[in-house]
This record gives structure tokens, sequence and C-alpha cells, in this order.
């Protein structure tokens, strides 16, 4: 019989408790409806009319916007649901009797801790990845192929950040007493994040940066090179997080 590892373990809950299942949902069906709301939208606008308003003229839609209303919203109302899916697996003292089983069986909570954070990262980013996919063949078909470079750059960046945030959201769990209160405090550090990059020369190293980093390559507005600080500050403050987070239950254990 094979020897159920940490990380196995992980795999097969991620499989089989649907939370893959359910981010292949939200990500698919992002990346299908919003090159046919881009595509039809401006014909159902187009001779709409209003009490005092009537539209008349719309631009015609172009491949970026296809694309970059799916990374848009994948990387907002997505994200909301990765920020679920992660709490749920990474807050491990939410349940008093698993945890006494679970931290009995291991050296250190790191162990329990980044399995967890690494499984659920490795979904998300699959999951979003296959939304662009979706996206990619819409916006061909319906309206365009977009640019295949500005695809891969924008798939790059959106699995950077969405990396971040699952990292967010395990260092929240070892601080957290309740899945939903993990859930709570990494929406309120990710929600803050843009705030403070509204600070002239600031957003462009914060990681919520990466946001606005698939529609503006797909639009051409922006090259990659644009988010190389952004994509550092994820990435070392991503570690310093789950560094964190994993001192954090280590004590937590001992008091």
């Amino acid at each position: 019989m094979t020897d159920l590892t940490a990380w196995r373990v992980e795999w097969l809950r991620l499989w089989r408790s649907h939370r893959l299942l359910a981010l292949l949902a939200v990500f698919a069906f992002l990346g299908f409806s919003e090159p046919l709301a881009a595509r039809y939208l401006p014909d159902l606008l187009r001779g709409s009319t209003g009490s005092r308003l009537t539209v008349t003229a719309v631009a015609p839609a172009v491949p970026a916007d296809g694309v970059g209303g799916y990374a848009s919203n994948s990387l907002q109302l997505g994200l909301v649901v990765v920020v679920v899916v992660a709490a749920f697996a990474c807050t491990i003292d939410s349940r008093p009797a698993l945890t006494v089983f679970y931290r009995t069986r291991v050296r250190s909570f790191a162990a329990l801790l980044i399995p967890r954070a690494v499984v659920t990262a490795c979904g998300a980013i699959a999951a979003y990845l296959v939304g662009l996919a979706a996206a990619w063949y819409e916006t061909a078909v319906l309206i365009g192929g977009p640019d295949a470079g500005a695809m891969a750059a924008s798939a790059l960046l959106g699995s950077v950040y969405l990396a971040f945030a699952v990292v967010v959201t395990a260092a929240a769990g070892a601080f957290a007493r309740s899945s939903l209160g993990t859930v709570g405090y990494a929406l309120v550090v990710l929600l803050l994040l843009p705030l403070v990059g509204a600070i002239p020369r600031l957003g462009s190293w914060l990681p919520s940066a990466l946001v606005r980093a698939p529609d503006a390559l797909v639009r051409h507005s922006a090259t990659a090179g644009h988010y190389q600080y952004a994509v550092v500050s994820a990435v070392l403050s991503g570690a310093v997080l789950l560094l964190a987070g994993c001192r954090v239950g280590a004590r937590r254990e001992t008091g």
C-alpha cells in the first residue's frame, strides 16, 4: 500500500472535497461568459433607450475585451472563491480534535501548513489557466485571436498573484481560530493593498499591481517588464508571510 504523505493527503483532499471542482467551475464559467458578454453587449446596448437617453453608437468589441474581461473578473470575483477554498484548507486549528490528530503526527507545523498552501495554490492556478484557455478560445471564435505573447505573460502574472493570495490566506489561517475568520483576515489584507498602492510611486511595487496586469498586457498598454517589481514583491512577501504563519502556528502548538 502506498504511504500517505502530507502532500498526497492534500491532493486527495482537494479532489475529494470538490474544492478543485468548485474552482474549475467558477473560472471556466468566467472564461466562457466574459467573451460572450464582450461580443454581444454592444449589440444589446446599441439602439436601447432609457427615459432620457438613446444609445446610438457603441465601439465594436476587440479581442482584448474578451480576454481582459476574464482576467479582471477572475482576479476579483474568482479571487474570493480562491480565498474561501484556501481558508478551509489552511485553517488547521479550526477543528480541535483533528488539530490534535494532525499535530501529533508531524515534526513541525510547517509540515502541515506548507503542503496545504502549495496544493491549494496549484489548484487555483490550474483553474485560472483553464478559464484563461476557455476565454482565449471563445474570444478567438467570436471576436478574433488575441496576441499569444501577451496571453502567456498574462497567464504568468495572474498565476503569481493567485499564489500570493493563497499564501496570504494560509498565513491568516495560522492566526485565526476559524475558517471564516481566516477569510476575513485575508480579504482585508488583499483589499487594503490596492488602497496603499494609491500612494504615488508605491503602487508598482505592491503585489496588488498584478491584478491589473493581464488586462493591460492584452491591450498592449503595458509590458511584462512594468510589473517586475510587483512580481519580486509578491514572491518575497509571500515567503515572509508563509514563514511567519509557520512560526505562529508552531508557537500555538507549544503554548
